[in-house]
Protein backbone atom coordinates (compact mmCIF):
# COMPACT_ATOMS: atom_id res chain seq x y z
CA UNK A 1 0.00 0.00 0.00
CA UNK A 2 1.50 3.16 -1.05
CA UNK A 3 1.58 5.57 1.96
CA UNK A 4 1.55 8.91 -0.68
CA UNK A 5 -0.68 7.63 -3.16
CA UNK A 6 -3.33 10.07 -3.63
CA UNK A 7 -6.40 8.61 -3.63
CA UNK A 8 -9.18 10.17 -6.49
CA UNK A 9 -12.30 11.89 -5.44
CA UNK A 10 -14.34 8.88 -6.11
CA UNK A 11 -17.90 8.11 -4.76
CA UNK A 12 -16.14 6.39 -1.82
CA UNK A 13 -13.97 8.91 -0.95
CA UNK A 14 -16.53 11.83 -1.20
CA UNK A 15 -18.69 9.72 0.98
CA UNK A 16 -15.95 9.08 3.61
CA UNK A 17 -15.37 12.76 3.55
CA UNK A 18 -18.66 13.61 4.62
CA UNK A 19 -19.12 11.21 6.74
CA UNK A 20 -15.70 12.95 8.53
CA UNK A 21 -17.27 16.19 8.57
CA UNK A 22 -20.45 14.94 10.06
CA UNK A 23 -18.86 13.94 12.78
CA UNK A 24 -18.01 17.16 14.16
CA UNK A 25 -21.52 18.34 14.27
CA UNK A 26 -23.44 18.68 17.35
CA UNK A 27 -26.62 16.83 16.40
CA UNK A 28 -26.18 13.08 16.92
CA UNK A 29 -28.74 12.13 14.67
CA UNK A 30 -26.62 13.95 11.71
CA UNK A 31 -23.62 11.87 12.86
CA UNK A 32 -25.26 8.69 13.03
CA UNK A 33 -27.00 8.96 9.53
CA UNK A 34 -24.01 10.03 8.07
CA UNK A 35 -21.96 7.17 9.72
CA UNK A 36 -24.44 4.37 8.66
CA UNK A 37 -24.29 5.86 4.96
CA UNK A 38 -20.60 5.48 4.84
CA UNK A 39 -20.26 1.89 6.16
CA UNK A 40 -22.18 1.13 3.44
CA UNK A 41 -20.59 3.04 0.56
CA UNK A 42 -17.06 1.62 1.58
CA UNK A 43 -18.31 -1.77 2.61
CA UNK A 44 -15.93 -3.68 0.25
CA UNK A 45 -12.68 -1.39 0.71
CA UNK A 46 -11.30 -3.11 3.14
CA UNK A 47 -9.46 -6.31 2.80
CA UNK A 48 -11.29 -9.47 2.81
CA UNK A 49 -11.00 -10.97 6.81
CA UNK A 50 -9.75 -14.26 6.03
CA UNK A 51 -7.45 -14.58 8.64
CA UNK A 52 -7.45 -13.26 12.69
CA UNK A 53 -6.17 -10.49 14.49
CA UNK A 54 -6.57 -9.37 17.78
CA UNK A 55 -5.95 -5.56 18.88
CA UNK A 56 -5.32 -5.02 23.01
CA UNK A 57 -5.25 -1.74 24.31
CA UNK A 58 -4.04 -1.35 28.09
CA UNK A 59 -4.75 1.62 29.22
CA UNK A 60 -2.97 3.29 32.85
CA UNK A 61 -5.00 5.34 34.50
CA UNK A 62 -3.78 8.18 36.70
CA UNK A 63 -0.43 9.26 34.31
CA UNK A 64 2.66 6.80 34.91
CA UNK A 65 5.67 8.27 35.18
CA UNK A 66 6.90 7.69 32.08
CA UNK A 67 10.41 9.51 33.01
CA UNK A 68 11.19 6.87 34.81
CA UNK A 69 9.72 4.06 32.41
CA UNK A 70 12.15 4.68 29.81
CA UNK A 71 15.71 6.65 31.29
CA UNK A 72 18.36 8.13 29.54
CA UNK A 73 21.15 5.56 29.51
CA UNK A 74 24.99 6.91 30.76
CA UNK A 75 25.78 8.12 27.09
CA UNK A 76 22.65 9.56 26.26
CA UNK A 77 23.30 12.80 25.30
CA UNK A 78 20.14 13.73 28.06
CA UNK A 79 21.40 11.83 30.73
CA UNK A 80 22.92 15.17 32.36
CA UNK A 81 19.21 16.77 32.60
CA UNK A 82 17.87 13.93 33.92
CA UNK A 83 20.54 13.43 36.65
CA UNK A 84 20.40 17.34 37.16
CA UNK A 85 16.69 17.80 37.20
CA UNK A 86 14.89 14.71 38.67
CA UNK A 87 16.21 14.88 41.90
CA UNK A 88 14.86 12.94 44.58
CA UNK A 89 13.11 11.04 41.61
CA UNK A 90 16.75 9.36 39.73
CA UNK A 91 17.37 6.23 39.34
CA UNK A 92 21.13 5.25 39.10
CA UNK A 93 22.34 2.85 37.40
CA UNK A 94 24.25 0.98 40.12
CA UNK A 95 22.74 0.45 43.75
CA UNK A 96 21.14 -1.54 45.30
CA UNK A 97 18.21 -0.84 42.54
CA UNK A 98 20.09 -1.44 39.34
CA UNK A 99 18.25 0.12 36.19
CA UNK A 100 18.32 -2.18 32.60
CA UNK A 101 20.04 -0.96 29.86
CA UNK A 102 18.34 -1.44 26.99
CA UNK A 103 19.95 -0.29 22.95
CA UNK A 104 17.23 0.68 20.32
CA UNK A 105 18.51 -0.86 17.37
CA UNK A 106 16.62 1.22 14.88
CA UNK A 107 18.61 4.46 16.52
CA UNK A 108 22.08 2.50 16.69
CA UNK A 109 22.05 2.41 12.67
CA UNK A 110 20.50 5.25 12.06
CA UNK A 111 23.02 8.01 11.00
CA UNK A 112 21.15 10.72 11.90
CA UNK A 113 20.77 9.85 15.10
CA UNK A 114 22.89 12.01 18.29
CA UNK A 115 25.55 10.35 19.86
CA UNK A 116 24.60 7.93 22.52
CA UNK A 117 21.00 8.30 21.00
CA UNK A 118 20.51 4.58 21.32
CA UNK A 119 21.57 3.94 24.65
CA UNK A 120 17.75 4.06 27.27
CA UNK A 121 17.54 2.54 30.97
CA UNK A 122 14.26 0.65 32.15
CA UNK A 123 12.61 1.07 35.49
CA UNK A 124 14.42 -1.34 37.97
CA UNK A 125 11.17 -3.23 38.12
CA UNK A 126 10.93 -4.26 34.53
CA UNK A 127 13.69 -7.06 34.02
CA UNK A 128 11.46 -8.76 32.30
CA UNK A 129 9.84 -6.04 29.77
CA UNK A 130 13.68 -5.30 29.04
CA UNK A 131 13.77 -8.79 28.27
CA UNK A 132 10.63 -8.15 25.41
CA UNK A 133 12.88 -5.47 24.29
CA UNK A 134 15.95 -6.83 23.86
CA UNK A 135 13.98 -10.26 21.66
CA UNK A 136 11.96 -8.05 19.23
CA UNK A 137 8.87 -8.54 21.13
CA UNK A 138 7.90 -4.92 22.34
CA UNK A 139 9.25 -1.41 21.32
CA UNK A 140 8.53 2.06 22.89
CA UNK A 141 7.01 5.29 21.50
CA UNK A 142 8.34 7.89 22.83
CA UNK A 143 6.67 11.67 23.60
CA UNK A 144 2.98 11.08 22.56
CA UNK A 145 0.68 13.02 23.56
CA UNK A 146 -2.90 14.75 22.49
CA UNK A 147 -2.55 17.52 20.31
CA UNK A 148 -5.02 19.77 18.33
CA UNK A 149 -2.40 20.82 15.51
CA UNK A 150 1.22 20.28 15.79
CA UNK A 151 2.77 22.74 18.79
CA UNK A 152 5.91 23.35 19.40
CA UNK A 153 6.92 26.08 22.83
CA UNK A 154 7.41 29.06 20.25
CA UNK A 155 3.11 27.92 18.98
CA UNK A 156 2.38 27.46 22.66
CA UNK A 157 0.00 30.62 23.08
CA UNK A 158 -0.68 30.84 20.12
CA UNK A 159 -2.41 27.32 18.09
CA UNK A 160 -5.50 25.54 19.55
CA UNK A 161 -4.31 23.39 22.51
CA UNK A 162 -6.49 20.30 24.18
CA UNK A 163 -8.99 21.71 26.30
CA UNK A 164 -8.20 20.65 30.28
CA UNK A 165 -4.61 19.56 29.31
CA UNK A 166 -3.59 18.76 32.15
CA UNK A 167 -6.95 17.17 33.82
CA UNK A 168 -7.25 12.79 34.44
CA UNK A 169 -10.70 12.45 32.89
CA UNK A 170 -10.38 14.72 29.83
CA UNK A 171 -6.94 13.68 28.59
CA UNK A 172 -8.36 10.28 29.24
CA UNK A 173 -11.43 10.56 27.30
CA UNK A 174 -9.46 12.39 24.51
CA UNK A 175 -6.64 9.47 24.06
CA UNK A 176 -9.50 7.05 23.59
CA UNK A 177 -11.46 9.69 21.27
CA UNK A 178 -8.39 10.82 19.39
CA UNK A 179 -10.22 14.11 19.15
CA UNK A 180 -9.26 16.34 21.59
CA UNK A 181 -10.76 19.77 20.43
CA UNK A 182 -14.64 17.98 19.74
CA UNK A 183 -17.35 16.84 22.34
CA UNK A 184 -17.43 13.28 22.71
CA UNK A 185 -19.49 11.17 20.51
CA UNK A 186 -16.99 7.75 20.11
CA UNK A 187 -13.71 6.07 20.50
CA UNK A 188 -11.29 5.81 17.75
CA UNK A 189 -11.78 1.84 18.45
CA UNK A 190 -15.46 1.90 18.37
CA UNK A 191 -15.27 3.57 15.18
CA UNK A 192 -12.88 0.65 13.91
CA UNK A 193 -15.51 -1.80 15.12
CA UNK A 194 -18.07 0.48 13.24
CA UNK A 195 -16.45 -0.19 9.94
CA UNK A 196 -14.72 -3.54 10.60
CA UNK A 197 -17.65 -5.63 12.29
CA UNK A 198 -19.87 -6.07 9.98
CA UNK A 199 -17.50 -8.11 7.52
CA UNK A 200 -16.80 -10.48 10.93
CA UNK A 201 -19.82 -12.62 9.30
CA UNK A 202 -19.59 -15.75 11.17
CA UNK A 203 -19.59 -13.37 14.97
CA UNK A 204 -21.51 -14.80 17.94
CA UNK A 205 -20.53 -11.87 19.74
CA UNK A 206 -19.67 -7.57 19.36
CA UNK A 207 -16.00 -7.60 18.49
CA UNK A 208 -15.29 -5.26 21.20
CA UNK A 209 -14.94 -6.51 24.84
CA UNK A 210 -14.13 -4.89 27.43
CA UNK A 211 -11.99 -6.59 30.77
CA UNK A 212 -12.67 -2.74 32.30
CA UNK A 213 -16.14 -1.84 32.16
CA UNK A 214 -17.73 0.46 29.70
CA UNK A 215 -15.32 2.99 28.41
CA UNK A 216 -15.31 5.62 25.95
CA UNK A 217 -12.60 4.19 23.35
CA UNK A 218 -14.93 1.06 22.18
CA UNK A 219 -17.84 3.72 21.60
CA UNK A 220 -19.15 3.33 18.28
CA UNK A 221 -20.73 5.87 16.44
CA UNK A 222 -23.39 2.74 15.29
CA UNK A 223 -24.45 0.42 17.31
CA UNK A 224 -23.35 -2.94 14.75
CA UNK A 225 -20.72 -3.92 17.68
CA UNK A 226 -21.51 -2.30 20.73
CA UNK A 227 -19.20 -2.76 23.44
CA UNK A 228 -19.12 -6.16 25.73
CA UNK A 229 -18.31 -6.40 29.39
CA UNK A 230 -17.28 -9.01 30.99
CA UNK A 231 -15.50 -9.59 34.28
CA UNK A 232 -12.15 -11.20 35.25
CA UNK A 233 -14.36 -14.65 35.75
CA UNK A 234 -15.90 -14.40 32.58
CA UNK A 235 -19.48 -13.27 31.29
CA UNK A 236 -21.56 -11.61 33.98
CA UNK A 237 -24.10 -14.36 34.97
CA UNK A 238 -28.03 -14.10 36.33
CA UNK A 239 -27.80 -14.23 39.98
CA UNK A 240 -29.95 -16.78 42.42
CA UNK A 241 -30.12 -19.69 40.00
CA UNK A 242 -27.01 -21.51 41.21
CA UNK A 243 -23.60 -22.03 40.73
CA UNK A 244 -22.12 -22.21 36.91
CA UNK A 245 -26.04 -23.31 35.78
CA UNK A 246 -26.34 -24.42 32.00
CA UNK A 247 -26.07 -21.20 30.29
CA UNK A 248 -28.86 -20.80 27.53
CA UNK A 249 -27.40 -21.40 24.13
CA UNK A 250 -29.16 -20.41 20.30
CA UNK A 251 -29.86 -24.00 19.99
CA UNK A 252 -33.60 -24.01 21.15
CA UNK A 253 -33.26 -28.09 21.90
CA UNK A 254 -30.57 -27.70 24.44
CA UNK A 255 -31.43 -24.16 26.02
CA UNK A 256 -34.54 -25.37 28.45
CA UNK A 257 -32.47 -28.66 29.25
CA UNK A 258 -31.39 -27.52 32.66
CA UNK A 259 -31.07 -30.20 35.42
CA UNK A 260 -34.11 -30.26 37.94
CA UNK A 261 -33.40 -28.29 41.02
CA UNK A 262 -35.21 -25.78 42.40
CA UNK A 263 -32.89 -22.82 41.34
CA UNK A 264 -32.59 -24.61 37.91
CA UNK A 265 -36.52 -24.60 37.80
CA UNK A 266 -36.63 -21.13 38.70
CA UNK A 267 -34.17 -20.53 35.98
CA UNK A 268 -36.05 -22.43 33.20
CA UNK A 269 -39.40 -20.36 34.35
CA UNK A 270 -37.48 -16.51 34.00
CA UNK A 271 -36.21 -17.88 30.33
CA UNK A 272 -40.35 -19.27 29.49
CA UNK A 273 -40.69 -15.73 30.39
CA UNK A 274 -37.90 -14.22 28.27
CA UNK A 275 -39.18 -16.25 25.27
CA UNK A 276 -42.52 -14.32 24.90
CA UNK A 277 -42.87 -11.64 22.51
CA UNK A 278 -44.21 -8.66 23.23
CA UNK A 279 -45.96 -6.13 21.33
CA UNK A 280 -44.40 -3.12 23.20
CA UNK A 281 -42.01 -1.80 22.03
CA UNK A 282 -39.90 -1.34 25.66
CA UNK A 283 -41.24 -4.72 26.66
CA UNK A 284 -39.40 -6.23 24.06
CA UNK A 285 -36.47 -4.37 23.80
CA UNK A 286 -35.68 -5.54 27.65
CA UNK A 287 -36.13 -8.84 26.84
CA UNK A 288 -33.97 -8.85 23.97
CA UNK A 289 -31.24 -7.14 26.14
CA UNK A 290 -31.67 -10.61 28.81
CA UNK A 291 -32.13 -12.82 25.75
CA UNK A 292 -28.93 -11.38 23.94
CA UNK A 293 -27.05 -11.49 27.73
CA UNK A 294 -27.70 -14.83 27.91
CA UNK A 295 -26.34 -16.12 24.42
CA UNK A 296 -23.50 -13.87 25.18
CA UNK A 297 -23.25 -15.78 28.15
CA UNK A 298 -23.02 -19.05 26.45
CA UNK A 299 -20.90 -18.04 23.82
CA UNK A 300 -18.07 -16.95 26.71
CA UNK A 301 -18.88 -19.83 28.63
CA UNK A 302 -17.61 -21.99 25.32
CA UNK A 303 -15.03 -20.15 24.38
CA UNK A 304 -13.40 -20.14 28.02
CA UNK A 305 -14.28 -23.71 28.43
CA UNK A 306 -12.58 -24.10 25.11
CA UNK A 307 -9.41 -22.43 25.87
CA UNK A 308 -9.14 -24.76 29.25
CA UNK A 309 -9.20 -27.69 27.21
CA UNK A 310 -5.27 -26.81 26.93
CA UNK A 311 -3.39 -28.06 29.59
CA UNK A 312 0.05 -26.97 30.74
CA UNK A 313 2.39 -30.19 30.34
CA UNK A 314 3.84 -29.81 34.07
CA UNK A 315 2.09 -27.82 36.86
CA UNK A 316 -0.87 -29.40 39.09
CA UNK A 317 -2.86 -28.13 41.17
CA UNK A 318 -3.39 -29.20 45.20
CA UNK A 319 -5.30 -32.43 44.09
CA UNK A 320 -2.87 -33.36 41.73
CA UNK A 321 -5.29 -32.60 38.50
CA UNK A 322 -3.55 -30.87 35.59
CA UNK A 323 -3.68 -27.09 35.31
CA UNK A 324 -5.06 -25.57 32.04
CA UNK A 325 -2.32 -23.94 30.26
CA UNK A 326 -2.66 -20.41 30.27
CA UNK A 327 -3.88 -19.72 34.09
CA UNK A 328 -1.03 -22.04 34.85
CA UNK A 329 1.39 -19.19 32.91
CA UNK A 330 0.20 -16.68 34.80
CA UNK A 331 0.63 -18.18 38.34
CA UNK A 332 4.42 -19.62 37.17
CA UNK A 333 5.23 -16.30 36.37
CA UNK A 334 4.38 -14.06 39.56
CA UNK A 335 5.86 -16.80 41.55
CA UNK A 336 2.58 -18.73 43.08
CA UNK A 337 2.80 -22.82 43.18
CA UNK A 338 0.09 -24.07 41.26
CA UNK A 339 0.00 -26.82 43.36
CA UNK A 340 -0.71 -25.08 46.88
CA UNK A 341 -4.21 -24.20 44.55
CA UNK A 342 -7.33 -25.93 43.78
CA UNK A 343 -8.04 -25.19 39.99
CA UNK A 344 -12.17 -25.81 40.67
CA UNK A 345 -12.11 -23.58 42.72
CA UNK A 346 -14.29 -20.43 41.96
CA UNK A 347 -11.75 -17.84 43.68
CA UNK A 348 -8.72 -19.68 42.43
CA UNK A 349 -7.07 -16.64 40.23
CA UNK A 350 -8.23 -14.00 43.19
CA UNK A 351 -4.24 -14.30 43.92
CA UNK A 352 -3.04 -12.80 40.65
CA UNK A 353 -3.35 -8.84 40.34
CA UNK A 354 -5.98 -7.34 38.37
CA UNK A 355 -4.06 -6.45 35.89
CA UNK A 356 -3.17 -9.83 34.89
CA UNK A 357 -6.56 -11.59 35.46
CA UNK A 358 -7.77 -9.17 32.97
CA UNK A 359 -5.19 -10.56 30.14
CA UNK A 360 -5.62 -13.89 31.62
CA UNK A 361 -9.18 -13.72 30.39
CA UNK A 362 -8.15 -12.17 27.15
CA UNK A 363 -5.51 -14.72 26.41
CA UNK A 364 -8.34 -17.48 27.15
CA UNK A 365 -10.90 -16.03 24.82
CA UNK A 366 -8.14 -15.64 22.08
CA UNK A 367 -7.15 -19.47 22.48
CA UNK A 368 -11.07 -20.09 22.47
CA UNK A 369 -11.65 -17.70 19.80
CA UNK A 370 -13.41 -20.06 17.19
CA UNK A 371 -16.31 -19.98 19.63
CA UNK A 372 -16.97 -16.25 19.13
CA UNK A 373 -16.48 -16.44 15.45
CA UNK A 374 -14.91 -13.01 14.71
CA UNK A 375 -11.94 -12.50 12.57
CA UNK A 376 -11.08 -9.42 14.06
CA UNK A 377 -11.21 -8.76 18.04
CA UNK A 378 -10.94 -5.57 20.21
CA UNK A 379 -9.99 -5.73 23.59
CA UNK A 380 -9.73 -2.92 26.44
CA UNK A 381 -8.58 -3.72 30.02
CA UNK A 382 -6.67 -1.16 32.44
CA UNK A 383 -4.59 -1.08 35.38
CA UNK A 384 -5.03 2.41 37.70
CA UNK A 385 -2.97 3.90 40.43
CA UNK A 386 -0.15 5.80 38.50
CA UNK A 387 -1.03 9.12 39.92
CA UNK A 388 1.56 9.04 42.43
CA UNK A 389 1.94 12.65 43.49
CA UNK A 390 3.41 11.20 46.70
CA UNK A 391 5.34 7.97 47.83
CA UNK A 392 6.77 7.58 43.95
CA UNK A 393 10.08 6.09 45.23
CA UNK A 394 13.30 7.16 44.89
CA UNK A 395 16.71 7.51 45.84
CA UNK A 396 18.80 9.94 48.61
CA UNK A 397 22.47 9.73 49.31
CA UNK A 398 21.84 9.44 52.82
CA UNK A 399 19.07 6.99 52.52
CA UNK A 400 19.46 5.08 49.57
CA UNK A 401 16.58 3.49 47.77
CA UNK A 402 13.20 4.06 49.00
CA UNK A 403 10.87 1.81 47.34
CA UNK A 404 7.51 3.74 46.15
CA UNK A 405 4.44 2.87 44.46
CA UNK A 406 5.97 3.16 41.42
CA UNK A 407 7.97 0.15 41.80
CA UNK A 408 4.51 -1.67 42.77
CA UNK A 409 2.80 -0.69 39.63
CA UNK A 410 5.91 -1.38 37.26
CA UNK A 411 6.65 -4.63 38.37
CA UNK A 412 2.89 -5.61 37.94
CA UNK A 413 3.11 -4.45 34.40
CA UNK A 414 6.03 -6.67 34.10
CA UNK A 415 4.32 -10.00 35.47
CA UNK A 416 1.69 -9.27 33.72
CA UNK A 417 3.06 -8.24 29.96
CA UNK A 418 5.58 -11.26 30.35
CA UNK A 419 2.74 -14.03 31.10
CA UNK A 420 0.62 -12.73 28.04
CA UNK A 421 3.00 -12.77 25.77
CA UNK A 422 4.20 -16.51 27.38
CA UNK A 423 0.94 -17.58 26.50
CA UNK A 424 0.80 -15.85 23.34
CA UNK A 425 3.72 -17.28 22.05
CA UNK A 426 2.74 -20.97 23.66
CA UNK A 427 -0.54 -20.53 21.62
CA UNK A 428 1.22 -20.45 18.29
CA UNK A 429 3.09 -23.35 19.46
CA UNK A 430 0.02 -25.29 20.27
CA UNK A 431 -1.81 -24.58 17.59
CA UNK A 432 0.98 -25.55 14.69
CA UNK A 433 -0.60 -27.42 12.19
CA UNK A 434 -4.14 -27.15 13.23
CA UNK A 435 -6.81 -25.68 10.42
CA UNK A 436 -6.95 -21.45 11.12
CA UNK A 437 -4.48 -22.09 13.77
CA UNK A 438 -2.73 -18.76 15.92
CA UNK A 439 0.19 -17.16 15.21
CA UNK A 440 2.23 -15.14 17.21
CA UNK A 441 1.61 -12.28 14.40
CA UNK A 442 -2.28 -11.83 15.37
CA UNK A 443 -1.76 -9.97 18.01
CA UNK A 444 -0.90 -6.44 19.27
CA UNK A 445 -1.11 -4.90 22.28
CA UNK A 446 -0.68 -1.10 22.80
CA UNK A 447 -0.67 0.69 25.43
CA UNK A 448 -2.45 4.34 26.77
CA UNK A 449 -1.98 6.86 29.11
CA UNK A 450 -3.77 9.57 30.66
CA UNK A 451 -0.30 11.86 30.20
CA UNK A 452 3.66 12.23 31.83
CA UNK A 453 4.38 13.13 35.34
CA UNK A 454 6.54 16.40 35.47
CA UNK A 455 10.45 15.79 35.09
CA UNK A 456 11.33 17.65 38.65
CA UNK A 457 9.81 16.18 41.78
CA UNK A 458 7.37 18.02 44.14
CA UNK A 459 9.39 17.09 47.15
CA UNK A 460 13.24 16.46 48.08
CA UNK A 461 12.46 13.26 50.37
CA UNK A 462 12.99 9.96 48.27
CA UNK A 463 9.71 7.93 49.59
CA UNK A 464 6.64 11.02 50.32
CA UNK A 465 7.99 12.81 47.11
CA UNK A 466 6.52 12.39 44.06
CA UNK A 467 5.40 13.92 40.27
CA UNK A 468 2.93 16.40 39.28
CA UNK A 469 1.00 16.10 35.76
CA UNK A 470 2.92 16.64 32.53
CA UNK A 471 1.81 15.75 29.41
CA UNK A 472 4.05 14.32 26.28
CA UNK A 473 4.76 10.37 27.40
CA UNK A 474 6.24 7.27 26.19
CA UNK A 475 3.88 4.50 25.29
CA UNK A 476 4.91 0.60 24.25
CA UNK A 477 3.80 -1.66 21.71
CA UNK A 478 3.72 -5.46 22.05
CA UNK A 479 3.18 -8.88 19.07
CA UNK A 480 4.85 -10.40 16.22
CA UNK A 481 4.05 -7.51 13.94
CA UNK A 482 6.06 -4.97 15.97
CA UNK A 483 9.56 -3.87 14.96
CA UNK A 484 10.83 -4.69 18.06
CA UNK A 485 14.00 -4.00 19.92
CA UNK A 486 13.18 0.00 19.10
CA UNK A 487 12.63 3.07 20.25
CA UNK A 488 10.08 5.17 18.03
CA UNK A 489 9.16 9.07 18.18
CA UNK A 490 11.64 11.57 19.35
CA UNK A 491 13.09 11.24 23.43
CA UNK A 492 12.97 14.60 24.76
CA UNK A 493 15.99 16.87 25.92
CA UNK A 494 14.69 16.78 29.69
CA UNK A 495 15.71 20.00 29.76
CA UNK A 496 12.97 22.07 32.34
CA UNK A 497 13.18 25.35 30.31
CA UNK A 498 14.06 24.31 26.96
CA UNK A 499 12.28 24.10 23.84
CA UNK A 500 10.45 20.53 24.33
CA UNK A 501 8.53 21.87 27.12
CA UNK A 502 5.50 23.98 27.73
CA UNK A 503 6.62 27.86 28.02
CA UNK A 504 5.98 29.31 32.09
CA UNK A 505 7.27 26.10 33.51
CA UNK A 506 10.54 24.73 34.62
CA UNK A 507 8.64 21.22 35.91
CA UNK A 508 9.71 19.48 32.29
CA UNK A 509 5.99 18.78 30.69
CA UNK A 510 7.41 17.84 27.46
CA UNK A 511 5.26 19.03 24.32
CA UNK A 512 4.46 15.93 22.27
CA UNK A 513 6.20 15.66 19.31
CA UNK A 514 3.76 12.59 17.92
CA UNK A 515 -0.08 12.88 18.04
CA UNK A 516 -2.32 10.12 19.38
CA UNK A 517 -3.69 9.55 16.05
CA UNK A 518 -0.26 9.73 14.46
CA UNK A 519 0.77 6.69 17.29
CA UNK A 520 -2.99 4.60 16.68
CA UNK A 521 -3.88 5.20 12.95
CA UNK A 522 -1.24 2.70 12.05
CA UNK A 523 -2.61 -0.53 14.36
CA UNK A 524 -5.80 0.05 12.45
CA UNK A 525 -4.38 0.32 9.48
CA UNK A 526 -2.83 -3.27 10.73
CA UNK A 527 -6.19 -4.48 11.71
CA UNK A 528 -6.95 -3.95 7.70
CA UNK A 529 -8.58 -1.13 7.85
CA UNK A 530 -9.02 1.31 4.52
CA UNK A 531 -6.99 4.54 3.76
CA UNK A 532 -10.48 6.08 3.02
CA UNK A 533 -11.96 4.36 6.24
CA UNK A 534 -8.58 5.26 8.33
CA UNK A 535 -9.77 9.23 7.38
CA UNK A 536 -13.00 8.96 8.79
CA UNK A 537 -11.79 7.21 12.07
CA UNK A 538 -9.08 9.57 12.53
CA UNK A 539 -10.23 12.97 10.71
CA UNK A 540 -7.96 14.88 12.89
CA UNK A 541 -5.24 12.91 11.22
CA UNK A 542 -5.14 15.45 7.94
CA UNK A 543 -3.60 18.21 10.13
CA UNK A 544 -0.14 16.09 11.08
CA UNK A 545 2.05 14.74 8.69
CA UNK A 546 1.42 10.76 7.92
CA UNK A 547 3.01 8.73 10.52
CA UNK A 548 3.22 5.79 7.61
CA UNK A 549 6.86 5.23 6.44
CA UNK A 550 7.47 8.17 8.65
CA UNK A 551 11.53 8.69 8.80
CA UNK A 552 14.15 9.62 11.23
CA UNK A 553 14.82 13.53 11.74
CA UNK A 554 15.81 14.88 14.75
CA UNK A 555 17.66 18.24 13.13
CA UNK A 556 15.35 20.65 15.00
CA UNK A 557 12.04 20.48 16.26
CA UNK A 558 10.58 21.58 13.10
CA UNK A 559 12.23 18.36 11.30
CA UNK A 560 10.25 15.90 14.07
CA UNK A 561 6.82 17.62 13.80
CA UNK A 562 7.52 16.84 9.61
CA UNK A 563 8.81 13.56 9.90
CA UNK A 564 7.00 11.85 13.25
CA UNK A 565 8.68 8.46 13.43
CA UNK A 566 6.22 5.88 13.84
CA UNK A 567 7.11 3.34 11.63
CA UNK A 568 6.95 0.75 14.08
CA UNK A 569 4.62 -1.71 12.64
CA UNK A 570 5.58 -4.05 9.60
CA UNK A 571 2.83 -5.58 6.83
CA UNK A 572 0.88 -2.28 6.81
Amino acid sequence: MNPNKKIPLTRRSFMARSACSAMGLTGMVNTLAHMKLMQGALANTSSNLNDYKALVVLFLYGAKDANNFLMPGLLHPARANYDAHRGVLALPTGGNNPTHPIVAANLASEPSAPVGAEFFELHPALPDIKTLFDSGDLSIAANVGTLVVPTKASTYNTVALPPQLFSHSDQQNQWQSSLPDRPFQSGWCGRIADILHPQNTDSAISMSVSLSGINDIQAGVTQVAPQYSITNAGAITLNGYGNKYNSALTDSQNKHSYKSNSSARRLKAFQDIMDYTHAHLFEEGYNNVVRQARENEGYISSALEEADRWMHPTARDSRGEAWPHIPATFLLQHGIDPSTINSGSINALNILPNLSRQLLKIAQLMAGRRCLGNKRQLFFCSYGGHDTHQDQGGYSSNNGYVAGDLDDNMAVLNSALKAFNDCMHDLETFETGKDDSFSYRDFILASHSDFNRTLTPNGNTPGPSGSDHAWGTHVFTMGGDIRGGNVYGYYPDLDPAGTWTTPGSSRGRWIPTCSVEQFTAPLARWMDVGDPEISTIFPNLERFSSPFGSTYNPANYDSMLTNPHMDYLSGI
